[in-house]
């Protein structure tokens, strides 16, 4: 019985990367079998998405629209737009003011997602999308899932969540992004599923020192995101049977270890801007294998080499992770290698391969890591830091006790947090005391006199 996957698009952020990524899934799933996983017939023989959108200002829904695509035209469903209450002025970009929205909308939401569902033999992995510093996408998606958690608790997540850059265009972005990764991992473990953390930061230096684009825009910040999950959402092939999203996260989310952190060889829309090697596997294969093993990667074309007199990078370690190639001769790539160049905890889950006879529309041969590693450190870093700093002097406290979320609650998201990242820094073997290793060594016999 053949699986499909639901998308869920919150708040403005949500619903723009969510079209954004489905316009990309719909060009690249050339094969009706892998279009069916996110797409279903229309009437008039069009791809309606199996997706909703959910906010709280008509605009934000009522605008955005489908696409076409080698002439494969999408839309969405005309009864799949559900608009929530939150006041005159929306969530003002407050978590607190989102996550106490009136339940009618939400659980109206939650319904319409149902019914989604109900089109399909069997769903096995729902997606969504939303941003992590604002208050719609945070907090009105966080009730979301509250909701529809209860009713679903085999339907794996994956929560692609997007967090601003260093500067930061909401004052308290940390204090959203703090209590959205601590609702939203708790919800992901409970469910089986996981988090994707798509970074604004990243994105811009992908932009500027890959794409050379100087001054990008937030559609070309999304192109970037669409890129390197596409090709990671899509069906593959694995001991001879087709697999989804939903497998893929029921390997790569190990205990509390819930962040993924998505790759993409090559990066180029256009094959002929990389150097020859890209082309083949070996270079695919091994451009995707540096920056999955880095742990800040210098974000550089392939063809390029960093500064001498800059310091060799921090390597990741990878606790789980799926490698998908995607060709006509996709078995062809080296898993060895692969797995060679990353490092793996003992006794971790490890990789898993898969393969996909399709090949990308901008490339003919592909690789994808959907990799939960310790990578992710330094957004949560970044995060637990500035909402440390906040919540010291107790800055904008009174906006969220307003709606109901107290001091208390920020200090228990933040010590969730801490330890979320105790747990990735705990990847990296303990190593050996220098007195347990002298030790350990023989010593010879000491010469006669």
């Amino acid at each position: 019985m053949p699986a499909s996957c639901v998308t869920v698009q919150i708040g403005q952020c949500g619903t723009q990367l969510g079209a954004c990524v489905l316009d990309r899934l719909n060009a690249e799933a050339r094969h009706e079998a892998d279009a069916q996983y996110f797409f279903r017939q229309g009437k008039s023989g069009e791809r309606v998405a199996r997706a909703v959108l959910v906010d709280t200002e008509p605009r934000v829904v009522g605008e955005v629209e489908g696409g076409d695509s080698d002439s494969n035209r999408w839309v969405y469903g005309a009864a799949n737009r559900v608009l929530c209450d939150a006041g005159l002025r929306g969530c003002a970009n407050n978590w607190a003011k989102g996550f106490s929205s009136e339940k009618e909308g939400v659980n109206r939401a939650a319904d319409v997602v149902r019914r989604e569902m109900e089109r399909s033999d069997r769903v096995d992995a729902l997606l969504s999308f939303a941003a992590g510093a604002g208050g719609t996408g945070s907090g009105l998606g966080c009730a979301f899932h509250s909701c529809f958690s209860d009713d679903n608790p085999k339907i794996r997540p994956l929560h692609c969540v997007v967090l601003p850059d260093r500067q930061g265009d909401v004052a308290v972005g940390s204090y959203n992004a703090t209590l959205t990764l601590n609702h939203l991992s708790k919800d992901a473990k409970k469910r089986g599923g996981g988090l994707c953390l798509l970074s604004n930061e990243l994105s811009k230096q992908m932009c500027v020192n890959v794409f050379r684009l100087e001054r990008p825009t937030f559609d070309q910040l999304n192109d970037v995101f669409a890129t390197l999950l596409a090709g990671n959402l899509l069906p593959y092939a694995m001991d001879g049977q087709r697999k989804g999203l939903g497998h893929t996260l029921s390997h790569c989310c190990a205990g509390r270890l819930r962040y993924l952190t998505p790759y993409a060889s090559p990066l180029y829309e256009k094959a002929s801007n990389a150097a020859f090697d890209q082309n083949l596997w070996p270079g695919v294969c091994g451009e995707l294998s540096r920056r999955a093993k880095l742990l800040a990667e210098p974000i550089l074309r392939a063809d390029e080499k960093p500064p001498l007199d800059r310091p060799p990078p921090a390597l990741a370690w990878v606790c789980a992770g799926l490698v998908v190639s995607r060709g006509s001769d996709a078995t062809q790539l080296e898993e060895s290698r692969f797995a060679r160049d990353v490092r793996i905890p003992k006794g971790a889950p490890g990789l898993k391969f898969g393969t996909s006879q399709h090949a990308c529309r901008t490339a003919p041969r592909s690789a994808y890591f959907l990799g939960n590693s310790s990578s992710v450190l330094p957004i949560l870093r970044h995060v637990e830091s500035r909402c440390s700093a906040m919540l010291e002097y107790r800055a904008y406290v009174h906006h969220y006790e307003r709606y109901g979320t107290t001091a208390e609650d920020l200090e228990a998201a933040l010590s969730s947090l801490r330890a979320q990242i105790g747990d990735y820094d705990g990847l990296a073997p303990v190593p050996e005391p220098p007195a347990a290793a002298m030790a350990s060594l023989t010593l010879p016999p000491p010469p006669p006199r």
